[in-house]
């Protein structure tokens, strides 16, 4: 079993969405776990950890804002990119709010056509 001492790194790639510092980065999900358990004890903060899709990592983010999501494998965006799938509605709509919230760009949710969960469009149909 690991020593699961945390030491507390600080990303060079990621930074807070509103404190635009650095986040803390962690090698394992069970270090992250132990963060956030602190952090809630002693602070007061509700916290969960997630892996990061760009640097590899575990980061904390509040709990409010946790939407998990994968790459769908059919749909992609106009940019070409492959396009992220919610498992719910629900998180779909969170994610959408909390984008609008920070970048200001209203995005609808719909249902993926292969049945593979939920995506944002910046599209409007009538």
């Amino acid at each position: 079993m690991r020593n699961l001492r945390c030491i507390n790194m600080k990303s060079e790639t990621c930074f807070g969405k509103r404190s635009r510092q650095p986040l803390s980065q962690y090698f394992y999900e069970d270090e992250a776990q132990n963060a956030a358990e602190y952090l809630k004890k002693n602070y007061h903060q509700d916290l969960a950890p997630y892996e990061c899709n760009k640097c590899g990592f575990w980061h904390l983010s509040p709990k409010t804002r946790i939407t998990p999501s994968k790459k769908c494998t059919r749909c992609t965006a106009g940019d070409g990119t492959y396009k992220e799938t919610y498992r719910t509605k629900k998180e779909a709509n969170t994610r959408a709010n909390i984008i609008s919230g920070e970048q200001g760009v209203d995005l609808k949710v719909y249902k993926c056509r292969y049945g593979d969960g939920w995506h944002l469009t910046k599209q409007f149909w009538c």
